[in-house]
């Protein structure tokens, strides 16, 4: 009977192909529907998805047996024997469709699992005897094309199964958690009970509906004998507990999941990128990346607190008085309106009749209520700032911090009321910061009482300093819980970044474009480029100890002009501290961070090596040949200049900074991956002074001397110990960085590293303007310690990797001669085996020296 009558069918369709409009079935074949593209960790977590669909495929072979067949008892009891369709179905949905057309209700469909394949695939959802008899045609085409399997596996890939989930890969894990191997024979009932209505079967809003749903398809598979009633009874007593929240687990890393975002649309384009199923293995750290977010925070939130008190988010009696003038104006204007009169020129409308601070100072629900509301029991009636509060939403980059109301303020603390109803107090402890900020990022006096600080209706942010107090007290039963204690809470409104990269490899391990994304998109990691001040000076003296100087050659700290062409006059330049100290090292220009050396040293040297190096590393595009570059006067962006003190480590090696490590399509071939390195001795080494560092194996072809690069090194590790970032010196790690503060402090850096670890922090305002006298050491090392004080426990420790051709020689840190081992003020010094320190001379050769200098020419005087 199939035979013949599938012989009839295929006969039909060929004569009415061009009636019926029928689509080519064979189609299916290349089916390719709209996937998910993951971005994942480098551990695996995942970052982020991207569809339009949000659907996973999962292989049929990936199934177990109790998964398909609970669709197959709740869909299409007959798939495994019919043909395409199932005629008792249909024959049932026909009587019953004679009934619904002549009451005109919806028509039924009786449809098989083929025929949704043909209609969902092929055909569009008009509800029509013609698109009834093409869908009926098509799914006996299909299954004389395709096994059952293939049918099933399309079937359970492409319906939409409620909460955003595409197939039967993403509904496991949206709904449970979980892969579709690992679905509990209930589980996968509850699922296949969903194709349907899915809304009609909500786990959580229609929740008896979705139990009873589930346990008609465990008695479909039980009459179908796929389970035994037995293992049906055990599924019925499993609780139906679903995720509450629909997404995925995701990493937060904001900044850095846009910024591969924005690349793959680059590179696949939006339908790649939200269709194409692309997993993406990112280089990703997600503890690194929770560091680095929490550091760069609290640094914010530290400088935030030292530059003041910026007042309330809003007041109370100001909100309310808005909201009554805006309420009795839309009440006269519709009165009018009904009466038919022109609106006349809205006037200054009356004060309210009641005290609205009185009903604050209350704990009150305000004034004016009629007879009813006053006679209603206490608890029934909210007070007036709660009501408020409740529909004021918390601000862009808030975070855990709470909205709460000023209720009473005295001089030892303020009592505060929150938006679920808890009252609490602010202590003056913990307003002592609050002093009033004025002009230039400067304060006014501290507060000397809390009403100093706060006024009684203003809205505010507040952290809690405890959990909330829920025991009564001891001594009174009958009595409400203390008050727990509140601390005063500010957004920052300064900016900053952090970035952390594998110097080995050039891979972005983290990324912390700004204090909130939510505040602000705009990623200053990436995408502000600022002057850089004396972070760049390395660089320059990188150039010197390429071009024959070494870390103990002596240079001049004495003031210096410098002509800067046609009627551009002189320019003067200046140290920090705006003093001078005459002969020192070479290294002491980049620990102690000396303007006046780093120009005379460019004038010396010329300008061009600089632009050489700082090409070379790509911290610009095309460095000006101009000295005040050599002090910072470009602009570039934090990635770009961590990535070139990257180099120091790594031997002098620059990599591409990279965030994605792999690319592969929904088959799983590889569509890009990136360069790979070598994975040296040096994380096998638990490395301790005096041991023999390893040696560097280069692969690359060094983009800067590896000799001078390991001498920079060295030097950076003195700023470090003895510099300008010496507040790092409590850490047990072998930190190295340089410090930069541009003119007004405008912009404060610190670019440091480990030997496996460089980080970089930015800390400035988007539209520049004086930090405030805070400096990289005052505003951006704090950071930068918070993060490696954390990242680097527990690793091992280990050393940097000296190049062949360096000597260690022991020199006095003051002059850059010749020292005792051991002697006060002597350091290791490394310089080049062709190279030799010399013995301190004569006074009389500092004197001669120094006279030479003053006498220079060529711009130098």
């Amino acid at each position: 009977m199939f035979s013949a009558f599938t012989i009839i069918l295929s006969f039909v369709s060929t004569i009415g192909m061009g009636v019926l409009d029928l689509p080519d079935h064979t189609t299916i074949a290349n089916y390719r529907p709209p996937q998910v593209t993951r971005v994942y960790a480098a551990d695996g977590e995942l970052v982020h998805e991207y569809y339009t669909e949000n659907r996973v495929w999962v292989p049929i072979e990936a199934l177990p047996p109790h998964v398909t067949q609970a669709f197959i008892s709740a869909e299409d009891q007959n798939f495994r024997e019919h043909f395409g369709i199932d005629p008792l179905g249909l024959a049932r949905a026909a009587l019953n469709n004679v009934i619904n057309v002549v009451s005109g209700r919806r028509l039924e469909g009786g449809s098989t699992i083929t025929q949704q394949v043909a209609k969902n695939l092929l055909l569009n959802s008009e509800v029509s005897l013609l698109r009834k008899v093409r869908e009926v045609i098509l799914a006996v085409l299909i299954e004389m094309e395709f096994t059952k399997d293939e049918i099933l596996e399309i079937y359970l890939n492409e319906i939409y199964l409620g909460r955003g989930a595409y197939g039967i890969g993403t509904a496991s894990a949206r709904y449970f958690g979980v892969s579709p191997a690992e679905l509990t024979l209930a589980q996968a009932a509850y699922l296949a009970a969903l194709p349907k209505a899915p809304n009609n079967y909500h786990p959580i809003f229609r929740h008896d509906a979705a139990v009873a749903r589930r346990n008609y398809v465990l008695d479909r598979m039980v009459e179908d004998g796929a389970i035994t009633e037995e293992e049906a009874e055990a599924a019925r007593n499993e609780p139906l507990e679903v995720r509450e929240d629909a997404a995925l687990d995701q990493v937060d890393a904001a900044y850095f999941s846009e910024d591969v975002r924005r690349t793959l649309q680059r590179e696949y384009g939006s339908d790649g990128l939200y269709e194409g199923g692309l997993s993406v293995l990112t280089t990703l750290d997600p503890r690194l990346q929770q560091i680095a977010d929490e550091a760069l925070r609290d640094g914010l939130i530290e400088y935030d607190r030292r530059h003041g008190w910026r007042g309330p988010l809003d007041n109370m009696e100001t909100i309310v008085r808005q909201q009554l003038a805006l309420d009795e104006a839309r009440a006269a204007e519709a009165a009018a309106a009904e009466a038919g009169d022109q609106v006349a020129e809205a006037e200054e409308p009356a004060a309210p009749t009641f005290d609205i601070m009185g009903a604050l100072r209350g704990l009150g629900g305000g004034g004016g209520e009629d007879e009813d509301e006053a006679d209603a029991e206490p608890e029934e009636i909210l007070p007036l700032w709660q009501m408020v509060l409740a529909e004021i939403d918390p601000p862009a980059g808030a975070g855990d911090w709470l909205l709460a109301v000023v209720l009473d303020v005295g001089n030892r603390e303020a009592r505060i009321g929150l938006a679920d109803g808890e009252i609490g107090t602010i202590p003056y402890d913990e307003v002592r910061w609050a002093a009033p900020t004025l002009a230039r990022q400067t304060t006014g006096y501290p507060p000397q009482r809390v009403s100093d600080v706060l006024a009684l209706g203003d809205v505010i942010l507040v952290e809690p300093l405890g959990p909330r107090i829920t025991a009564v007290p001891l001594n009174d039963p009958d009595g409400v819980p203390d008050a727990r204690s509140f601390a005063l809470r500010q957004i920052p409104n300064v900016q900053g970044a952090v970035v952390a990269l594998n110097p080995d490899t050039g891979a972005v391990l983290a990324m912390s474009g700004g204090y909130s994304y939510a505040m602000s998109e705009f990623n200053r990691v990436t995408q502000a480029y600022r002057q850089p001040g004396s972070a760049i000076k390395p660089f320059v003296y990188l150039a010197a100890l390429q071009n024959g100087y070494s870390p103990n050659s002596v240079l001049l700290d004495v003031p210096v002009e410098v002509e800067q062409g046609l009627g551009q006059g002189l320019w003067r330049p200046e140290n920090y501290s705006h003093d001078f100290e005459g002969q020192l090292p070479l290294r002491v220009g980049v620990e102690r961070s000396r303007n006046v050396m780093t120009i005379r040293l460019i004038l010396e040297l010329g300008i061009e090596p600089v632009a050489e190096v700082t090409n070379a590393l790509d911290i610009y595009d095309d460095m000006p040949l101009l000295p005040s570059m050599g002090l910072g006067a470009g602009e570039t962006t934090l990635l770009r200049l961590a990535n070139a003190y990257a180099a120091f480590p790594n031997g002098g090696v620059l990599n591409t900074p990279h965030l994605i490590e792999r690319i592969q399509d929904r088959d799983g071939n590889t569509l890009f991956r990136a360069a790979e390195r070598r994975c040296a001795e040096c994380m096998d080494l638990d490395w301790q002074p005096g041991m023999t560092p390893p040696s560097i194996e280069v692969e690359q072809e060094p983009a800067v001397d590896p000799v001078a690069a390991y001498q920079m090194v060295s030097i950076l590790r003195g700023v470090v110990l003895r510099g300008t970032a010496a507040s790092l010196a409590y850490l047990p790690y072998p930190l190295a960085g340089k410090t930069g503060t541009t003119s007004d402090y405008r912009d404060a850096w610190f670019v440091g590293f480990a030997p496996e670890l460089v980080v970089g922090v930015y800390v400035g305002f988007d539209s520049p303007r004086t930090l405030g006298g805070e400096s990289g050491s005052s505003a951006a090392v704090p950071i930068f310690g918070q993060v490696m004080e954390t990242a680097l426990v527990d690793r091992p420790n280990r050393g940097y990797a000296t190049p062949d051709g360096v000597q260690t020689v022991w020199i006095d840190q003051s002059t850059g001669y010749r020292a005792e081992v051991g002697a006060p003020g002597a350091i290791a010094e490394y310089i080049r085996d062709d190279q030799t320190v010399s013995t301190a001379p004569s006074a009389s050769v500092f004197e001669d020296t120094a006279d030479q200098a003053l006498q220079g020419t060529g711009g130098l005087y």
